[in-house]
């Protein structure tokens, strides 16, 4: 079983994420996480989303992804 710290898991990764967001398919880019995930980007307070810059939860994730989807039409 790879190691999710292993090069080739992280590339793969990374393309699916940027396959995702250019497919502008809200479900195909939170499928890549899990329902407890968190992230943290300078862009979230920018967005008006919690100015700690840190999201907890898919439901967070998906208002943001969804505002930021709408922001980047093409």
């Amino acid at each position: 079983m790879a190691q999710h710290h292993e090069p080739a898991f992280c590339a793969d990764l990374g393309k699916q994420w940027i396959d995702a967001w250019n497919s502008h398919d809200l479900e195909r880019i939170l499928a890549l996480y899990s329902d407890d995930a968190e992230m943290t980007s300078d862009k979230i307070p920018l967005l008006g989303f919690d100015p700690t810059g840190t999201l907890h939860g898919k439901d967070r994730l998906r208002a943001y992804w969804s505002a930021a989807l709408t922001r980047v039409p093409d």
